[in-house]
């Protein structure tokens, strides 16, 4: 075997190459609903289907390109649209997603080291089988630092929040994206999943602070490309990091 690719094969890997994970159970009122039934199937890139025929490592697979089409709900997703059920999710109650596959398998955790946002956006006329999601969306909630040298969610296999309590009623896309942001120049890994949800309630509000996906982020944003104070198990001390200084990238959250 060539030793370019022997180097290739030693690097790819590397447990921190491999571990990603999806999302693919939707909760609600911490109860989980079947896996792929609220949440857009995805896909992995081919040369991955072909590499890891098994399970569904494949749909865990990073996207790094966050002006790729993809970058809205997940690799391939809007082909799963169709088939995609919408959950009844009553506004102020706690729902969430849970890590349906990782590196080893079915369930897992959040392997990489990072943030967790959520993002909802109203479907025209709500046709949410037929929205691929172009339009406005409006951050809810954020998982972030825990302290200035790790994450809330490491280790975790749950992000449950809860829906603003004057969200208008009707049917939404709800996106979770996890990324790993690094002190390395277009290296961000990106975990993205979308739920279709019907949002009931009295409303009230007017969300605002809205953001394009794709068009939002550039790979230079502060929160996707690090200082090395706030990269996790960098080269900087631990007694010198300050992660809680952290600024995720897009809008502030509407809390309703």
């Amino acid at each position: 075997m060539k030793p370019q690719l022997l180097g290739l094969l030693a690097w790819f890997f590397m447990p921190e190459v491999l571990a990603h994970n999806t999302m693919g159970i939707l909760l609600v009122n911490q109860t989980a609903t079947p896996e792929w039934l609220y949440v857009r199937d995805v896909m992995g890139p081919n040369y991955e289907d072909e590499i890891f025929p098994w399970g569904q490592y494949h749909k865990t697979i990073p996207q790094m390109d966050v002006h790729h089409p993809d970058i809205t709900c997940g690799r391939k997703a809007f082909a799963a649209a169709a088939n995609t059920s919408t959950a009844d999710v009553i506004a102020g109650s706690e729902v969430g997603f849970r890590v349906s596959w990782d590196t080893y398998g079915p369930g897992g955790e959040f392997y990489h080291r990072g943030p967790a946002q959520i993002y909802l956006s109203r479907a025209p006329g709500d046709d949410v089988e037929n929205y691929r999601g172009d339009g406005d969306w409006f951050k809810i909630a954020v998982a972030g630092p825990k302290d200035n040298n790790s994450w809330l969610l490491s280790g975790e296999g749950d992000f449950n929040f809860s829906i603003p309590l004057t969200t208008p009623p009707g049917k939404y896309l709800m996106r979770i994206e996890q990324f790993w942001p690094t002190d390395l120049y277009n290296y961000s890994q990106w975990f993205v999943n979308c739920a279709h949800v019907n949002i009931m309630g009295e409303g009230g509000g007017s969300p605002a602070g809205f953001a394009r996906f794709p068009g939002t982020y550039e790979i230079d944003d502060p929160g996707i490309r690090l200082p090395g104070n706030q990269m996790v198990l960098g080269s900087v001390k631990v007694e010198d990091m300050r992660l809680l200084e952290y600024k995720p990238p897009g809008p502030a959250v509407w809390a309703g």
